[in-house]
């Protein structure tokens, strides 16, 4: 292998390694703050008022559905009517899904903000789909960091020249 083509190899693989550590750097806010809502915000019970799926434009050609909540709950004796949105897809069929798993009437665990108690988290939790961007966010720097380390291993291997046999 050419040193030319060695360099532009390990190159690649700086550019991806980079990438990766700017993803990392980047997921953890996220991962900080779905911790800090797990520590410090306090759990209550809140009862759904509204849930129903809606359609959110987002282009002129496309749109995305909405499983948009309203759920009330008290707070320090104060009824609190919050407004929120448990998923997003542009599959139909699956936020309709996501929407009946909080009926109307039913009641839910929920986490609040003690300094803002409008704000409100339904299935917080050490669960995947409480963590879904900052993992998200986390794999795809990991992935960057995968294909560096390709880049590396192509770059520093040597090609072996073929021995002539000599009788």
């Amino acid at each position: 292998m050419s040193s030319e083509r060695r360099g532009t190899l390990q190159f690649i693989g700086v550019a991806n390694l980079i990438v990766c550590g700017l993803f990392v750097i980047m997921s953890l806010p996220f991962f900080m703050g779905q911790i800090r809502v797990l520590r410090s915000w306090p759990v209550t019970e809140a009862q759904v008022v509204n849930s129903q799926v809606t359609i959110v434009p987002t282009s002129k050609h496309d749109q995305l559905y909405a499983a948009k909540l309203q759920i009330e709950y008290a707070v320090n004796g104060k009824i609190i009517t919050a407004d929120l949105t448990s998923f997003q897809s542009s599959n139909y069929a699956e936020t309709q899904r996501r929407a009946a798993e909080f009926p109307v009437a039913s009641r839910h665990e929920i986490r609040y903000d003690p300094n803002s108690p409008e704000q409100a988290r339904i299935g917080a939790g050490w669960n995947r789909r409480f963590f879904a961007v900052p993992l998200i966010t986390f794999g795809c720097g990991m992935a960057f960091g995968l294909l560096a380390l390709g880049f590396f291993i192509a770059g520093s291997l040597r090609t072996q020249t073929p021995k002539v046999l000599s009788s």
